[in-house]
């Protein structure tokens, strides 16, 4: 129940404790007779008068809602120290059928007694009476003699009754012609307050009454005065009333002037206080709103008629706080089922917000509707907004990028918008409901964030929400070098079969956070029975078109692959060919989250040992480790500190023996694991991400029984300081110089090169793209670098002749296929070259598996 009236009088005596059961009553449209269910919740009583004789003193009455139904009685509460509450908008009680003529609720002698939230009507009657009772509360319901032919009042009490309360409830008379009264309070009556009420085209009467609070209603007038006092009243308080004409377009009973005089009804004073009554009244806080050419007096005081309000404050020391308005309220629909509606809600402008008196006698704190606080005249309180309300989503926009769609419902046009990003930056804005703040925001660093978002229109009112985002980059995590899976020994798996799938857990083990987004891996495939490909991607997608491995029958092919981690953290490998050994191995991972940035710089030879390049001109020994150094090479283009990984493309060559070369970290132990693996007089190239070791080195070893010569080209690095994020992407097959359906040049011809327009998104550094070279038709190698040129000179055959880049990205030999991971910079033109360097023609096929983005 809502809170007992600030100020409304005490009970005037104790109470009898009862049971303190809880009783039932239901209405349905189940056929009822007298007498039957039992009153608890699952057999409620089919009749309130039932529930209400059975109840004790401390007992409650719940009576169950059912809409569009009601029960045809008429009630009547003759047990002190209960109370009857309604569940839901129509508990309803209709005096009707043989009831017809009588109230639909009476308070008999009665003290103590709480009734709330019921619908009450009636016909050709009062539809509640008060009779002799004390300590009675009657709060937010709606009392209405609906057929009122007979000029019955609508809610009466008697003068024997005292310490009465009507509170947030609606009263009308069902019609105005026969000026009726909505609640009249008989001589003798004492202590009653009638506060936050809703009266509609009718108005109050009180005769001869001790202690009176009117404070708090909208009263939409009748053709009588909407508070009238007659004999010789004390004790009366008349403030923060809204008193208003009612007007056609929301009033569907009629009761404007003009009507009034056809029914030859008079047009009273809204406020009317006798001679008998006027030392004993306090008027004031009152706000008067006129409806069209209605106008009328204010005050009709102590048998003087005052015709302005002006007037009326110059001649008696009244309403000095009254005031005219010249803003309509807006109607509302106050109960389901029933025709009433009312001008109750004030609007932007309105004299009635934020002026009431807060000390008012008999002021509640909280409006008709429970909205607390309250501090508007009238029974509601000013909500120049009530639908405001802000919904938000977040939407991955660029690497460190989110975007955060607001959508805002607002009854109000000019609003603010208060954006905390939650990275200690805010965004503050002005604009309409439909035009909201839309640029995205790019954090400072990768990670989840909070984003608060405040919309608060011009009268105040404010609504937040707020999302998680998380950027859509990852940054690297140097791990390893480690071994995952090996079919060989059958760690993590027995040997692959033929066209099978074969999961591999990165995220989530082996001390790989379960958040990793994507793995740095390198694949070989070894002991192959035929020819095929290996496919990798995440657990859980689809199956791409692409491919990461090629092979032969007898081939042992490694290639890196920078995979998007799946479901449960798991990895796919598809094996599109016959039964083979697979070998995986880790040497780091991205996560969402600040870690080390890529940063790629222009494709440069560290280490060329045919050539004393980088190291000494001497093959790497069988068994033995090359050193080589990463920070402060290639020129400068990398950093002397602070590197914590880096791409590079390594590359073997004249090898004595078969045999692999594992790349690892300087300063530290040669692990378990391969990069790439050759045959005898095998070139074979393979891009790495290795960890950088605390010196700055990193460790080349040739695991052969025979020297070896080695070739380290590098592309970019990993660092705290580097900015660019990556994201992987589903798999993409972006050229297939095969296809003649969507290229028209055939192969590659020998020492040129295809030119590739890449980047559909702003700030992108590199691609992680896999380069495969087929049907070779000589011995030759790939080399990809940026262009220099730009589309227009290739439009317009302006471009400048180039030359091949002095780095390779894979090798081969005559009519093999040979694949390799290429971590390829985009340069200023966002175009990247696939140069052939060879004297034959071969078809080239490159697919996408990521990209490197800056912000």
């Amino acid at each position: 129940m809502p809170p007992a009236p600030s100020g409304a009088p005490a009970t005037s005596g104790p109470v009898t404790t009862g049971t303190g059961r809880t009783l039932y009553a239901a209405f349905s449209a189940a056929p009822c007779t007298q007498g039957s269910g039992a009153g608890t919740q699952a057999s409620p009583y089919c009749l309130l008068q039932d529930a209400v004789n059975a109840a004790q003193p401390g007992d409650t009455v719940d009576v169950l809602s059912s809409s569009g139904y009601s029960s045809p009685e008429s009630v009547t509460v003759r047990t002190s120290g209960i109370s009857i509450v309604g569940t839901g908008p129509q508990a309803w009680v209709s005096a009707g059928n043989a009831n017809s003529g009588k109230p639909a609720l009476v308070l008999d002698h009665v003290s103590n007694v709480t009734v709330s939230n019921l619908v009450l009507t009636s016909g050709n009657a009062a539809a509640v009476e008060v009779v002799g009772s004390t300590g009675v509360t009657i709060d937010s319901s709606f009392v209405s003699p609906s057929s009122n032919f007979a000029g019955a009042d609508a809610l009466t009490i008697d003068g024997a009754s005292s310490n009465v309360t009507v509170s947030r409830t609606y009263v009308d008379t069902g019609f105005s012609r026969t000026g009726a009264r909505a609640i009249t309070v008989a001589s003798g009556a004492a202590n009653v307050s009638l506060a936050g009420d809703v009266l509609a085209d009718a108005g109050i009467t009180a005769t001869g009454v001790n202690g009176l609070n009117v404070v708090g209603n909208t009263i939409q007038r009748g053709c009588g005065s909407a508070v009238d006092l007659e004999g010789t009243s004390s004790g009366v308080s008349v403030e923060n009333n809204l008193i208003e004409d009612a007007n056609p377009s929301t009033d569907y009973m009629g009761t404007y002037r003009s009507n009034c005089s056809g029914y030859g009804l008079t047009w009273a004073a809204d406020i009317t206080v006798s001679p008998g009554s006027a030392a004993g009244t306090t008027a004031d806080y009152n706000d008067f709103y006129v409806y069209g050419t209605d106008a009328t007096a204010p005050y009709s005081w102590a048998g003087t008629t005052y015709p302005t309000l002006a007037g009326f404050q110059s001649a008696v020391a009244q309403g000095a706080h009254d005031t005219n308005d010249t803003v309509q309220a807006t109607s509302t629909y106050l109960r389901p089922n029933q025709s009433s509606v009312v001008d109750i809600q004030p609007q932007v402008g309105s004299a009635a917000i934020n002026s009431a008196n807060p000390a008012a006698p008999g002021a509640l704190r909280s409006d008709f509707f429970g909205t607390s606080p309250h501090t508007s005249r009238g029974a509601e309180e000013f909500d120049a907004n009530p639908n405001l309300a802000v919904a938000l989503t977040g939407t991955d926009n660029t690497a460190y990028s989110v975007y955060v769609g607001i959508n805002v419902t607002s009854d109000v046009q000019t609003l603010t918008y208060d954006i905390a990003w939650g990275d200690g930056t805010t965004t503050h804005a002005t604009g309409r409901p439909d035009s909201p703040p839309q640029s995205p925001h790019t954090y400072p660093k990768l990670g989840t964030y909070t984003a608060k978002v405040t919309v608060t229109d011009q009268f105040g009112n404010a609504a937040t929400n707020s999302i998680t985002v998380t950027t859509s980059g990852s940054e690297y995590v140097a791990f390893g070098p480690t071994r995952l899976l090996d079919s060989r020994d059958g760690s993590g798996t027995p040997k692959v079969g033929g066209y099978s799938t074969t999961r591999v857990q990165v995220a989530g083990a082996n001390g790989i956070p379960a958040g990793a987004t994507a793995a740095v891996l390198n694949v070989t495939v070894t002991d192959t029975t035929g020819a095929g490909h290996v496919t990798v991607f995440g657990d859980g997608s689809a199956v791409p078109t692409t491919s990461n491995v090629n092979y032969v029958a007898g081939q042992t092919v490694p290639n890196m692959v920078v995979a998007p981690v799946g479901a449960g953290g798991y990895v796919d490998l598809v094996n599109a060919g016959p039964s083979l050994d697979l070998v995986v191995d880790i040497t780091g991972y991205f996560v969402r989250s600040a870690a080390a940035g890529y940063t790629s710089v222009s494709p440069s030879r560290l280490v060329d040992t045919r050539y004393g390049t980088g190291a000494p001109q001497s093959p790497v020994g069988a068994g033995q480790a090359l050193p080589v150094q990463i920070a402060g090479a290639a020129g400068g283009q990398l950093p002397a500190s602070g590197i914590t990984a880096v791409a590079l493309n390594v590359t073997v060559t004249n090898p004595g023996t078969a045999g692999h070369l594992t790349v690892y970290p300087g300063g530290q132990q040669a692990p378990n694991a391969s990069n790439l693996n050759f045959t005898a007089g095998q070139t074979v190239a393979n891009s790495v991400v290795v960890p950088v070791g605390s010196d700055g080195t990193i460790q080349v070893l040739n695991a052969a029984g025979a020297s070896s010569d080695v070739i380290v080209d590098v592309v970019g690095y990993y660092s705290p300081t580097g900015r660019s994020a990556y994201l992987p992407v589903t798999p993409t097959r972006l050229l297939d110089t095969r296809d003649t359906t969507k290229w028209q040049y055939g192969p590659v011809g020998p020492w040129s090169y295809v030119y590739m327009p890449v980047s559909g998104q702003p700030n992108i550094t590199a691609f992680a793209l896999n380069a495969t070279m087929t049907d070779t038709t000589s011995d030759g190698h790939l080399s990809v670098a940026p262009d220099p040129n730009t589309l227009t000179q290739y439009a317009g055959n302006t471009f400048a002749p180039l030359s091949p880049p002095s780095v390779s990205s894979l090798n081969w030999t005559a009519g093999g296929t040979v694949p390799n991971l290429v971590q390829a910079p985009t340069g200023a033109n966002n175009i990247i070259d696939f140069w052939n360097g060879a004297g034959g023609t071969s078809d080239l096929i490159v697919d996408m598996f990521g990209f490197y983005q800056n912000n």
